[in-house]
C-alpha cells in the first residue's frame, strides 16, 4: 500500500471517529437539556401547587386529604 493511501485511510479514520465521539456528547448534551426542563416544570408544579393551597386551594377549604405531610400532592 501507497503512503498516500494509508495517510488518506489514517485521516478518514480519526475524522470517523471524531465525528462519532461530538454525536455522542451532542446527544448526551440535548438529553440533559431535556432534562433539565423536566426538572423546572416540576418545580414550576411544586411551586404552583403550594400558591393554590396558601390561598383558595383544597387546604384553604380545610381538606388535606390529597396532600402528604411534605406538603406535595398524593398519586391517586
Amino acid at each position: 500500500m501507497s503512503t498516500t493511501a494509508k495517510v488518506t485511510f489514517l485521516a478518514s479514520c480519526v475524522a470517523s471517529g471524531g465525528l462519532i465521539a461530538y454525536v455522542h456528547y451532542s446527544q448526551a448534551a440535548d438529553r440533559e437539556r431535556l432534562h433539565d426542563g423536566v426538572r423546572r416544570d416540576v418545580e414550576r408544579q411544586r411551586l404552583k401547587g403550594l400558591v393554590e393551597s396558601s390561598g383558595t386551594g383544597a387546604s384553604a377549604r380545610g381538606d388535606t386529604s390529597a396532600i402528604d405531610s411534605g406538603g406535595t400532592p398524593r398519586q391517586r
